[in-house]
């Protein structure tokens, strides 16, 4: 009743934050960077976070999720508030990521990670944060891998913190499905990216899980990963605005969003398919789908090279 609960009202903030976007002119203009022709309002994704956080709270009010859990989960909330101030103000990147930084490192705190792998962790958190912001470009995109991975962790390992965060985004796909009628903006990827690093961290205690959670999340890190180390070689400053990430590169080759998008969806129930079947042999499953993600990118790169 709470996921249900916390879908409707994500819906109900959407349509109203809809109308304020458009009346306040806080849109998203094309540029050469955009897959999509006319402005559309951002920002929507604060509706995500109001539903999320609200959700949060009546969970650990029931005690069904750890304290240390539930007060990393709040880290997000500078994430999010710095993201909103970017969708309606450009934010420079270095305050951003300063904020996402000590974000993490409080995360972590709560979450009370040893010394030894905390330096990764905050990596890790804080480039999921950007990763999901870097792949937020088509229509339901992000929306729908924040889906599945919730629903995923949830049923593998239980967690109710990941079908709350499905609950939440999924009551604003309908308005992110294509043609979409309003963008979450970086209030929401920042968002999403930060707790599915958080969930990242706190479940991957052993190399299993963490191969579990690689393997939940593998086509956002794969392209996010692939295409910085393939801009770093070219000699490209990362900085810059671009549309080489491979999920941009299919609709430039000729793809609807929505063909992307189910594409991405595919994968992702095949990787999900994989884990429930053959969950006690995960090395082999993840070389199988890293070698998947690799001859997509071929393909890809076939229609449409990298440096075109």
């Amino acid at each position: 009743m709470i996921y249900i609960s916390v879908a409707i009202v994500t819906v109900f903030l959407t349509f109203l934050i809809r109308k304020a976007a458009i009346k306040k002119a806080i849109l998203d203009i094309p540029n050469h960077r955009s897959s999509h022709q006319t402005p559309v309002p951002r920002g929507g994704g604060l509706a995500i976070v109001i539903a999320f956080y609200g959700g949060l709270l009546i969970l650990c009010f029931l005690h069904s999720v750890e304290k240390p859990l539930c007060f990393a989960l709040l880290s997000a909330l500078p994430v999010a508030v710095i993201g909103m101030l970017d969708d309606i103000a450009d934010i420079s990147s270095a305050k951003r990521f300063l904020v996402q930084v000590c974000s993490a490192a409080l995360a972590l705190f709560f979450l009370e990670v040893s010394w030894q792998v905390a330096i990764f962790a905050l990596l890790l958190i804080v480039w999921f944060t950007n990763l999901f912001n870097f792949l937020d470009g088509i229509d339901g995109y992000v929306s729908t891998e924040a889906i599945f991975i919730g629903l995923g962790g949830y049923i593998v390992t239980g967690d109710v913190v990941a079908a709350l965060l499905a609950a939440a985004v999924a009551g604003f796909l309908p308005f992110n499905w294509q043609k979409a009628s309003i963008f979450m903006g970086d209030v929401g990827s920042t968002f999403i990216g930060f707790v599915v690093g958080i969930l990242f961290v706190w479940h991957a205690r052993t190399f299993h899980e963490a191969l579990l959670w690689l393997l939940l999340t593998a086509p956002f890190w794969f392209d996010a990963t692939y295409t910085l180390l393939r801009r770093l070689f070219n000699g490209e400053k990362i900085t810059e605005a671009h549309r080489k990430h491979l999920f941009q590169r299919a609709v430039i080759g000729g793809l609807s969003h929505r063909s992307v998008t189910l594409f991405l969806l595919a994968v992702d129930l095949l990787i999900f398919l994989a884990v429930v079947l053959y969950g006690n042999h995960l090395i082999p499953i993840f070389a199988l789908v890293l070698l998947l993600l690799f001859v997509i990118a071929y393909r890809i790169e076939q229609k449409v090279p990298f440096n075109a």
